[in-house]
């Protein structure tokens, strides 16, 4: 036995070791820094090759005897296969890698983390990005030999995010010029490398809109598709049963808004309440950013203060603006984690300035601090922050959504629950993203499987939650690319509560929120499946 569980775990680390060889975005993300120089190589074949190599590590995990593995890696196996057979999916039937061109997406991601994480001294990290912009044209010349069967909407997007990869690189130029340790000679190969890679932009968005010619339209997967995806994904839910389950909470949400409504101010509708009170908003946007600063500050303290989760060792939270290479797919805003072998498990908060300044209502006072929550404690950066604290490679390489979106939108609730902003105006605004998130269920559903088209997606949630029009756009872009991904946050959610009622009924009075908060959070960002696996357990033993 003991001959099996070290293979098994020999197995794990030359998984790992492989995909961080062959995927320096990827090593960049966990903190592995060799590869910093590098972009990913992206060409059809190395695409194929990786579809072989997973297919191959596939045969091999179901191979070992799970009776003759210890429970850890048991557990490690069924999370292995899982992850294994979602990106097979992904990769021979759903295909995007061959419908959209994601390079400059790639690119922005591969520089943007070393401009912010302070693993390295600055000029360190701009030398490494300064390989990076080297590599552009090379990897922009590759991704051509993939898109043989493109979308017209998902070049349109990437034509958007290649036009503004330039002025990232302007801002690496401003901080190589402003620092000591980074010499002439290197400043002049910077600009020269981003000269080259402006004209390779320039060309390679030439050929994106030449390639709008032989564009389809369609960018559904299909019922059946969809169907399978989320079988893959572990839901074990049909998309009949998840579109049902999205109206109904809709139906709850808007009837939940009436009430805080009407508590807030009898004499109004729904909209005019909703009006005024997100007309509590900031000056400019520079205060805007100092609100969602202070709002971690007190959703931490208020975690520690009421003991709530453990608060991981060694983090912290970054605010800042979003890169102009993501707003056109990041209306809002959204949270980049920490790298799982840096020192300091720094998460990134970037939060999209409005396109017009004079309109701050998505800085509503109510809204930031209900965002906050979401993004940084509890949220977001608390549980991935604490899910790499484990050395499983599977449970690291693991990113099941309906729990880390599921886990997010959960602690809007669970914290005024607990008394944080617990008032009719935070209530109102929370159940408003209750009302959006149910919106999303339907959305995607319908979206995928092609019952609903772009622009009536785009009106459904300007209809349903009043969100602006260019915001809406910008939100559907996104789940286009992403089937089963937003109806993720609200079912994770109530996956998350029907597990919690679990719990305390077996747990009785030895339940205790700190321990079904940490267990989630230290779990590992797991299917729901495999969650409900580790609580029985952890209950077993406590």
């Amino acid at each position: 036995m003991e001959d099996i569980n070290k293979e098994f775990k020999e197995f794990e680390k030359k998984v790992f070791d492989t995909l961080i060889e062959r995927n320096p975005a990827m090593a960049t993300h966990f903190g592995i820094h060799d590869y910093d120089d590098q972009l990913p190589t992206l060409t059809k074949e190395k695409h194929l090759k990786d579809e072989e190599m997973v297919e191959g590590w596939l045969q091999r995990l179901e191979d070992f005897d799970g009776d003759e593995l210890t429970e850890e890696n048991r557990l490690a196996k069924k999370l292995g296969i899982h992850i294994f057979e979602l990106q097979l999916f992904s990769m021979k039937e759903l295909r995007l890698w061959e419908q959209a061109p994601f390079a400059p997406n790639i690119i922005g991601s591969s520089i943007f983390p070393l401009l912010k994480r302070e693993f390295a001294p600055l000029g360190e990290r701009l030398k490494s990005i300064k390989g990076r912009i080297e590599d552009i044209p090379t990897a922009l010349e590759e991704e051509r030999s993939k898109l043989e069967d493109p979308v017209d909407l998902w070049i349109d997007m990437a034509i958007e995010s290649a036009e503004q990869l330039p002025m990232l690189f302007k801002l690496v130029q401003m901080m190589a010029k402003e620092n000591d340790s980074f010499d002439e000679k290197s400043l002049s190969e910077l600009n020269h490398a981003i000269d080259e890679a402006d004209s390779a932009i320039e060309d390679y968005v030439e050929w994106l809109e030449g390639q709008k010619r032989k564009a389809k339209e369609d960018y559904t997967i299909g019922k059946e598709k969809f169907d399978e995806l989320l079988e893959k994904r572990k839901l074990e839910y049909s998309s009949k049963e998840i579109l049902h389950i999205g109206e109904d909470l809709l139906e709850k949400a808007e009837k939940d808004m009436k009430n805080y409504a009407e508590e807030i101010d009898p004499d109004l509708d729904v909209d005019e309440v909703l009006d005024k009170v997100r007309s509590h908003t900031p000056e400019n946007f520079e205060e805007a950013l100092g609100w969602y600063e202070e709002g971690l500050e007190d959703a931490k303290k208020f975690v520690v203060d009421n003991d709530i989760a453990t608060i991981v060792d060694d983090e912290e939270i970054e605010v800042t603006i979003t890169p102009e290479y993501m707003r056109n797919i990041i209306p809002f805003a959204a949270y980049i984690s920490p790298a799982k072998f840096d020192e300091k498990k720094k998460g990134i908060y970037v939060v999209t300035p409005p396109t017009d300044e004079k309109v701050l209502n998505n800085y509503s006072y109510w809204d930031v601090r209900n965002t906050t929550v979401h993004e940084g404690y509890p949220g977001h950066h608390l549980q991935l922050a604490s899910a790499i604290t484990n050395d499983d490679i599977f449970r690291i390489f693991s990113h099941a959504v309906e729990t880390v979106e599921g886990w997010a939108h959960y602690c809007e609730e669970m914290m005024k629950d607990h008394g944080f902003d617990d008032t009719p105006e935070a209530w109102l605004i929370q159940t408003n993203d209750v009302v959006w998130r149910a919106v999303r269920i339907i959305v995607d559903v319908k979206l995928s499987t092609g019952e609903m088209s772009f622009d009536e997606a785009v009106g459904f949630l300007v209809e349903k939650v009043g969100m602006d029009e260019r915001d809406a756009e910008k939100e559907v872009k996104r789940y286009t690319q992403n089937p089963a991904y937003q109806l993720s946050y609200l079912l994770g959610k109530e996956m998350i509560k029907d597990l919690k009622k679990d719990v305390k009924q077996k747990m009785g009075d030895d339940y205790s929120e700190k321990f079904f908060h940490d267990t989630i959070l230290f779990a590992g960002s797991v299917p729901m499946k495999y969650l409900g696996e580790i609580f029985e357990k952890e209950i077993e033993s406590f």
